[in-house]
């Protein structure tokens, strides 16, 4: 109908033109129950009715926080973290029970009572860490360990080694040199002192000898030499530029309309290169400049993309030793929220929390912010403070219309934690992972498509919902959405595969052979590729036979004839990784008019209504 087109999650749509029906609305709205939130729900927070601050003896700009007011959602154990958004995880102290005191008579005021009742206390041994990542051993697969004796020596000759490096940094560093305009301080630092005497001399004797025979300069001779004079500008190997005995730090700033020209044609290239990408889909040419095995060297070709082999474990950065990994993703996620049910702060206890080793900028934080908004703190479960690989889905939203790359810098709202990302995009299989569990990597964030963002990550447990923001909005109002979606499970081993598609195009065809040309420019590359199978875009799979000549010509047979007009394709993959460059989104950091964009305009207290 046309009310359940607008309204499909309404049950049932009232009418309330006449007070019978508002009777109804009313009636309706006094015996409804809000839904909950199932994500948060299954964590504790809290809303803090009052927040204080004991700096240490020790650092005055350190110290306890310690927040009080009303358990919500689960239990709280005391050797959880705590996160505070904009300022990160921290540790508690203990707990204490501040239960509210029974009011006198009508009209007095509530009072907490004099002794609040410790509930909890950190356990050291079993209170969860601060520390987010491994610290990878560069040792770990060595075969022969040094002795004490030779890893002395070794640090004592790199020491050494740094100290030659300084003193010849420092006799070289403040030398001017004279060199042609344009070179830079550090083509500069290459060229000897004592080649730069010799060139002088020289030109110095050239000169002399010059004069002698021609007796005086013409005056185009002389307009010449000083031409020459200004093509050259004496440069300070330390990185200072001085053009004719004057300092001109400011020559390499561009100028603001260089500045908006250069903007311009980079969205100009982000927007030609999204269009290709539309049309051509991971297409790319061969250099003829360079051989092909040495270009896609790191890529491999694929009998089956869903069910060929790839060892997760094979050639992984050294990023991926700091992160952790389960075993079983959904057990340990079982266990850990099983936990909460014994923690000894119980849900809808008013309780004080004390905090440790916080930051002063938190109290600021909350006292500024108390006018405006509430002051909200988190309850971490174990692991959730450790970094993995952590994926979620997304979906491009409608109202942004400019392409989105994998690994732009973005702002990504996860659950209630908020990061700096540049996150990987890959396909999202609605049928569950390949049995490889490989995934195309996308290049750009298509609309439409349910895609999956791939970052290093704090450890999430549960469904929460992610979302997608630019840094800086573009009209400075609010912040620009970018995308939203959901969070997956952490899996390291989900393989993100780069594709490339090599195409040539039919030189001669004879029933179920063809000689194909351009793919490759040379028989080297063809004979490397060889085993990879090819296809056409009209569907005909086939395999090279051989070379043809010294120009990439190359003889192919497929499972029936091909078309003149058809194009022959060979896909490369490659494995890609995300970057180590995950930080926590921090409000203090940010400028006023970012502040403006992400805190949004102060809200007055609304005005009771007059019935």
């Amino acid at each position: 109908s046309f009310m359940t087109h607008f309204f499909p999650d309404a049950d049932k749509v009232y009418a309330a033109d006449s007070s019978t029906d508002l009777q109804s609305v009313l009636r309706m709205v006094t015996t409804q129950a809000p839904r909950g939130i199932r994500w948060r729900d299954t964590r504790p927070y809290m809303l803090a009715e009052r927040v204080e601050f004991d700096a240490s003896a020790a650092d005055p700009q350190v110290g306890r926080l310690a927040i009080t007011g009303y358990i919500r959602g689960a239990n709280l154990s005391a050797n959880r973290l705590i996160h505070i958004p904009s300022f990160g995880d921290f540790q508690i102290e203990h707990i204490l029970a501040v239960p509210v005191a029974m009011e006198a008579a009508a009209g007095a005021a509530i009072e907490e009572d004099d002794e609040p009742v410790e509930l909890d206390r950190a356990d050291p041994a079993l209170q969860d860490s601060l520390v987010a990542a491994n610290e990878p051993d560069q040792l770990n697969n060595e075969q022969t360990w040094p002795e004490d004796a030779e890893m002395d020596a070794w640090k004592t000759q790199m020491a050494q080694m740094e100290q030659q490096e300084e003193e010849a940094e420092r006799a070289n560093g403040d030398r001017v040199v004279r060199v042609p305009k344009g070179m830079s301080a550090y083509q500069a630092a290459w060229i000897p002192e004592d080649d730069d005497e010799d060139e002088d001399s020289d030109s110095d004797s050239d000169m002399s000898d010059d004069e002698d025979m021609d007796g005086e300069y013409s005056d185009a001779e002389s307009m010449a030499s000083d031409n020459a004079e200004q093509e050259y500008e004496d440069v300070n190997t330390a990185g200072a530029t001085s053009v004719n005995g004057a300092d001109d730090q400011d020559e390499d700033l561009l100028s603001a309309e260089e500045e908006a020209a250069h903007l311009k044609a980079y969205l100009k290239e982000r927007e030609r290169r999204n269009r290709d990408d539309a049309q051509f889909p991971d297409e790319v040419d061969t250099p003829m400049d360079r051989q092909a095995r040495e270009r896609f060297a790191r890529f491999r070709g694929l009998q089956s993309f869903r069910t060929s082999p790839w060892d997760p474990y094979e050639n992984l950065p050294l990023d991926f030793a700091r992160i952790f990994q389960f075993e079983n993703f959904k057990r340990t996620q079982q266990r850990v929220l099983r936990a909460t049910q014994t923690a000894p702060a119980r849900v809808g206890m008013r309780v004080r929390i004390v905090l440790q080793n916080v930051p002063r900028d938190v109290m600021a934080h909350a006292e500024n912010a108390g006018s405006q908004r509430p002051f909200v703190m988190f309850a971490l479960h174990q692991y959730e403070h450790q970094m993995s690989v952590v994926h979620f889905t997304v979906t491009r939203s409608a109202d942004y219309e400019e392409p989105v790359r994998s690994k732009d810098p973005l702002v990504v709202h996860f659950g209630f934690r908020r990061y700096t990302v540049r996150p990987l995009f890959s396909q999202h299989l609605h049928g569950g992972a390949t049995v490889n569990n490989v995934h195309k990597f996308e290049r750009f964030l298509k609309p439409g498509e349910v895609s999956v963002g791939t970052i290093f990550a704090p450890i999430q447990f549960g469904t929460v919902p992610v979302s997608l923001y630019l840094p800086t909005s573009h009209d400075g109002a609010l912040p620009t959405l970018v995308g939203t979606g959901s969070s997956m499970h952490a899996n390291p081993s989900r393989i993100l595969a780069k594709r490339v598609i090599l195409t040539g195009a039919p030189f001669k065809i004879h029933t179920r052979g063809a000689v194909i040309r351009y793919m490759f420019f040379n028989s080297d590359d063809v004979n490397w590729f060889k085993p990879v199978q090819i296809y056409t875009k009209y569907g005909r799979v086939g395999h090279i036979r051989e070379s043809l000549g010294t120009h990439g010509y190359m003889k192919c047979f497929f499972d029936g004839p091909i078309k003149q007009m058809d194009t022959v394709c060979m896909n490369l993959y490659k494995r890609v990784f995300p970057k180590w460059n995950t930080e926590l989104w921090s409000e203090h950091n940010q400028t006023d008019e970012q502040k403006r964009q992400w805190i949004g305009p102060v809200v007055e207290p609304s005005v009771a209504m007059e019935i």
